[in-house]
C-alpha cells in the first residue's frame, strides 16, 4: 500500500509540473517570405501566446492574428 500511495503522489507531481521546451515560431504574412524564430524554455501555453502575440519581420512588430503557428522543437 505504502508503494501505491508513493507512485500516486509521484505520478502527481510530475502531471502538476509544467514542462518548458523550446518551441518554433513559424509566422506567414501576405506578399512576405515565411518568417521563424524560437521561443526558449517556455510551456507551450505560453510560447502560443508570444506566437500570436506579435512577430517581427523585417524590424517591423506586426499583431500577427492567425498568421503564426508554433510547433515543438
Amino acid at each position: 500500500m505504502k508503494k501505491f500511495v508513493l507512485f500516486v503522489a509521484v505520478a502527481a507531481t510530475l502531471g502538476l509540473t509544467s514542462c518548458k521546451k523550446d518551441w518554433t515560431c513559424t509566422c506567414n504574412y501576405p506578399d512576405e517570405p515565411e518568417t521563424s524564430y524560437e521561443i526558449k524554455d517556455q510551456t507551450k501555453k505560453d510560447a502560443e501566446a508570444t506566437c500570436e502575440d506579435k512577430a517581427s519581420v523585417g524590424g517591423v512588430t506586426f499583431s500577427t492574428g492567425s498568421y503564426c503557428s508554433t510547433t515543438k522543437k
